[in-house]
């Protein structure tokens, strides 16, 4: 067995963002997302579930119990977190594109409108998360949909025992035209690599000063 404890990875912290759909893919994991991009900020400490689904079925057949082949029928890539800030960035998403507005000029007193009728909100998505295993060993990952939209909206309870929290699963869009780009991944994570570059006596040595 080929073990390797250094591969180890942990999504120490991080943060989602939204742009308009089609938003150009970032130049890499590192470079901070430009203004067109806006944070939807704190979350739980649950973090951030990444799932991937793909639904087939298998061909049946008299001759024999075990398919010849299985045909894809579906596949689905989703972004889910339960966020803590109750700012136009989250409650906009949360409602289906909701934005308030100044009731006056100067007034101070807003007003939004939910919508009876639900409608499209389209956006594109980065997931950034930053791995801090030591002064010389910190890898970024960065997952970037060009095309998502919430899927499914947990219940938001108010109370005083806690935050209000709002929590989203944000499923990936086909891809336009002739795509077939459902998201990309960027990293400097050598960890990704089919053989990780060797550590070196440097590497080796901080890895062995760790504390517990």
């Amino acid at each position: 067995m080929a073990l390797n404890s250094a591969l180890v990875r942990v999504a120490g912290t991080g943060e989602i963002s939204l742009a308009k759909a089609g938003t150009p893919e970032p130049t890499d994991a590192t470079t901070p997302l430009p203004a067109a991009w806006t944070g939807l900020g704190l979350s739980t400490s649950d973090g951030v579930t990444v799932r991937r689904s793909v639904d087939k079925q298998g061909t049946e057949h008299w001759q024999q119990l075990t398919p010849a082949r299985y045909i894809y029928q579906g596949q689905e890539l989703t972004v889910a977190s339960t966020f803590q800030e109750s700012k136009a960035a989250v409650l906009g998403v949360y409602f289906g594109g909701m934005t308030f507005t100044e009731t006056a000029q100067g007034s101070k007193k807003y007003r939004a409108e939910i919508s009876s009728v639900p409608r499209s909100d389209v956006r594109a998505l980065c997931v950034d998360w930053t791995d801090f295993i030591s002064d010389t060993e910190i890898y970024h990952h960065r997952l970037y949909l060009p095309r998502a939209e919430v899927s499914e909206t947990e219940d938001a309870q108010w109370s005083r025992a806690q935050e209000n929290r709002w929590g989203m699963t944000f499923a990936a869009l086909a891809p336009v035209g002739g795509s077939t780009m459902l998201g990309v991944w960027l990293t400097d994570d050598p960890a990704v690599l089919a053989t990780p570059p060797a550590l070196t006596a440097d590497d080796t040595r901080t890895a062995k000063e760790k504390p517990e």
